[in-house]
């Protein structure tokens, strides 16, 4: 679904089934596009600087007019923010799909891509989950009122854990207000997502 808003965790090799996920949501919203200029084609309301005669298209008249049957209502949709988190060591050596991910971002697939180096600074060590909870009241905000989907990809012995326990402290803070009992909330409320597929996880050890 287009308008669904996501947040996507994977670093290191993780990332790898969301780039062809990101490129499956690319090439839905170009389809889009085109079959707008077809609408326009066959309605003759078409401005792109010269003139189409019958036999240019690819297809006729009236089946242009049907490509608009199944585009209709993705266009009139809002598409939904995605927010992508990677991470690894080294910028230099490790920094995986690093042009696919910007082109995304440049071309508005990614909404904002949010990177994370283990080993550049020598002197403090920064996570996917730092990048997260860095940005936890926007992505709490996501998650609570746009219904955002959560995917976790990648090293399940600790990213995931580390992950899952940033976003119950994002949770505490910023939907339970920091509340005594606030932590154990976050929890049944992560859990909820999970259990609503609102949260999906695909790690491996």
């Amino acid at each position: 679904n287009l308008t669904t808003p996501m947040i996507l965790i994977g670093p290191g090799t993780g990332v790898a089934p969301f780039i062809g996920f990101l490129k499956h949501r690319q090439a839905q919203l170009a389809s889009i596009d085109s079959t707008k200029i077809a609408q326009e084609v066959s309605e003759g309301t078409w401005r792109g600087g010269f003139d189409f005669e019958e036999e240019d298209l690819p297809v006729s008249k009236q089946d242009a007019k049907g490509l608009m049957v199944g585009a209709d209502f993705r266009s009139g949709q809002k598409h939904g923010d995605v927010a992508m988190f990677f991470g690894c060591r080294y910028s230099e050596h490790d920094y995986l799909y690093q042009s696919e991910m910007k082109s995304l971002e440049k071309s508005g697939i990614i909404t904002n891509l949010h990177v994370a180096f283990s080993r550049d600074d020598e002197g403090s060590k920064c996570y996917v989950q730092d990048k997260l909870k860095k940005e936890g009241k926007a992505m709490i905000n996501m998650i609570t009122n746009e219904s955002a989907v959560v995917y976790i990809c990648g090293d399940g012995n600790a990213m995931a854990k580390d992950v899952q326990q940033a976003l119950i402290d994002m949770l505490a803070e910023h939907k339970f207000n920091e509340d005594n009992d606030s932590p154990q909330k976050a929890k049944i409320y992560l859990e909820d997502m999970k259990r609503r597929n609102k949260m999906l996880l695909d790690i491996w050890s």
